[in-house]
């Protein structure tokens, strides 16, 4: 009896100690496996949900889906497969704004889950369509619809139509710096640099530090070869913006027409500091070291230029620089098909 008690005791301290003998493996082994065999069949469970939820849906049944997405998600939070299934589901019965936040909760974990971003841009669609009819019913004849309307057409490149509206939205509105600075830019896409400066200079007359009409105006005076007014056009843009890539790319390039060449490399270095695939500031930065005599310089710019172009070439070749719609970012120097010469 004393060995017998002696026995358990020791077994017992075995087990507290985490020693484990034959037969409490076993049974820790048997229960695992229980364990493991219910899990299992909850979680064919819950993935017969999604399948359900699924098949619900194509059969027209969004309400029997979302129930489901819904049921699915309470066991696991955050799963991609149900929150899909649940915003497909808000989208079949109407209610975008609520598949829009399940969807953005999808791409916050996977920023590149193509399903949502595709059903985004669905969902996207169908709210935008929705508040122009809120606006058109709202105010159908206002600047904003007007606006609206222009750059639909503009994206379908239709231009004549898209400086009608533009047009009509400037009479509703003839202080919108915004219709101006929009009528300035079509205008500069079709190389009408007199009427583009019109609509700038209107807009930089109503709101003086606007970076946008600088900007413009400067690159419509470059095209015009007025360079003193193109520098302080692009000076002024940089005043308001100091970080713009653009406006740093144009100013180097108008000081490199003037002749400053020191100070047009200073702009193109801040240039491509700011945005290193800036191709063009690359090539003017290599003209700019050939003037001024440093020509490894000059070489190592023409070669970081050369290997943008070849990465650029497929975006070219389907006129995405412009599209036409817009002038180039800055226009191209007189001098880009002349060979670079030292002073």
């Amino acid at each position: 009896m004393g060995i017998s008690g002696g026995g358990g005791l020791s077994q017992m301290s075995a087990f507290r100690a985490g020693k484990k003998g034959p037969i409490t493996r076993s049974i820790q082994a048997a229960a695992l496996l229980t364990m493991l065999g219910t899990a299992s069949a909850l979680r064919g469970d819950q993935e017969g949900l999604l399948a359900e939820g699924t098949r619900a849906l194509y059969r027209g049944n969004p309400i029997a889906a979302r129930a489901l997405a819904r049921k699915y998600i309470k066991a696991h939070p955050g799963a991609s497969d149900a929150l899909l299934l649940l915003a497909r589901a808000e989208m079949a019965q109407g209610k975008h704004l609520s598949a829009y936040q399940e969807l953005w909760k999808v791409l916050r974990a996977d920023p590149k889950n193509l399903d949502a971003l595709y059903f985004l841009g669905q969902v996207c669609m169908r709210l935008s369509q929705t508040e122009y009819e809120r606006l058109y019913a709202l105010a159908p004849d206002s600047a904003r619809v007007h606006q609206l309307l222009a750059e639909s057409y503009q994206a379908q490149h239709n231009r004549a139509k898209a400086e009608e509206e533009y047009l009509a939205a400037l009479r509703a509105d003839p202080q919108s710096v915004e219709i101006l600075n929009a009528l300035g830019e079509l205008k500069r896409s079709q190389f009408r640099f007199a009427e583009a400066v019109s609509y700038y200079a209107q807009a930089a007359q109503i709101e003086p530090r606007n970076y946008d009409s600088a900007y413009g105006l400067g690159v419509c005076y470059l095209y015009q070869e007025d360079i003193p007014r193109a520098l302080g056009q692009f000076r002024r843009a940089l005043a308001l913006d100091a970080d713009s890539p653009p406006a740093r790319l144009a100013l180097g390039d108008a000081l490199l027409r003037a002749g400053q060449v020191s100070e047009a490399v200073t702009e193109l270095k801040a240039a491509v500091a700011l945005r290193p695939d800036m191709r063009q500031a690359y090539t003017l930065l290599a003209r700019a070291y050939r003037r001024l005599g440093q020509l490894q310089e000059a070489e190592e710019a023409r070669k970081k230029s050369d290997e943008l172009t070849q990465k650029e070439r497929a975006f070219r070749e389907e006129d995405f620089s412009t599209d036409g719609l817009g002038a180039p970012e800055v226009p191209p120097s007189p001098e880009a098909s002349e060979p670079a010469h030292q002073p």
